[in-house]
């Protein structure tokens, strides 16, 4: 884990990089749309959450910082946080992702209702939200966001200084103002989130599994009551609680209904 402090940025060491002008560009961004109240940043603990809490520190604009605890958290970047962000609030939910599971359902790539309980419950209506989201990320938030935005579900308007930063802009920011970032990046972790998230992909859970087996098991211990308290919903498609893990951890479609059974998985309203 790196351990250095951040300083004021060298624009110079940066002339010959297009680095210089992203920066410039975000601070600009920040300044023009900073409200009278400040920003409520949404922090993750990330690079790209290190990356807009420093550049929020140039911009010189007023800002808190708020992190969504959800239960399925990697214990390292909560270490982390609470090392290198002391200033971060920490916002705990009054349920678990386990006991939630059995009564709501696995949560999918359609149905993210772990998103909405764990991580937008605590956002307040109207507030300015400075977020680290980037275009690169993936094709759907590229068309679904952009550097100013309004997000229906909460209300809020967005702010999203580095969207069309690149994922080399964000670590040679990193590097050039030596701030210091999670140690699961050194052990090959691309995304750092909710631990068995369905948006990350059926290898990137399996990597997480293997690394924190004990959350694993939880999800199994929750997996099987789901089934056992809703047999009668899952049993044409599924024989037994293990064929729902195994189906759910694929990221395949789910299975074809039987006719006149009611669907089990409804997709999600776009943000």
């Amino acid at each position: 884990m790196k351990r250095t402090t951040a300083r004021p940025i060298q624009c110079e060491l940066l002339a010959e990089h297009a680095l210089e002008a992203m920066i410039v560009r975000a601070v600009d961004l920040l300044k023009e749309h900073e409200p009278p109240d400040g920003y409520f940043g949404c922090f993750s603990g990330g690079k790209d959450s290190c990356v807009i809490k420093e550049l929020a520190r140039l911009a010189g604009v007023k800002a808190t910082w708020h992190y969504n605890v959800t239960t399925v958290d990697p214990p390292e970047l909560i270490w982390f946080m609470k090392e290198h962000h002391k200033d971060v609030d920490f916002l705990y939910p009054n349920m678990r992702m386990f006991d939630e599971i059995p009564k709501r359902g696995l949560p999918t790539r359609r149905v993210r209702w772990c998103c909405e309980v764990f991580k937008e419950s605590h956002t307040p209506n109207g507030a300015t939200l400075l977020m680290g989201i980037r275009a690169e990320e993936s094709p759907r938030r590229a068309a679904m966001w952009s550097e100013v935005e309004y997000h229906r579900r909460t209300k809020c308007n967005c702010v999203l200084p580095i969207f069309k930063w690149t994922i080399d802009h964000v670590w040679e920011f990193i590097r050039v103002q030596k701030l210091a970032y999670c140690s699961l990046y050194d052990e090959g972790f691309n995304r750092l989130g909710c631990i068995g998230c369905s948006m990350a992909g059926v290898a990137a859970r399996i990597k997480e599994f293997s690394r924190w087996p004990g959350i694993e098991q939880q999800y199994k211990d929750a997996t099987r009551k789901l089934f056992e308290t809703n047999m009668n919903k899952y049993v044409q498609r599924f024989p037994s609680w293990d064929s729902l893990w195994d189906w759910w951890l694929s990221d395949d479609a789910a299975p074809a209904a039987p006719c006149g059974e009611l669907k089990l998985f409804e997709p999600e309203a776009e943000p």
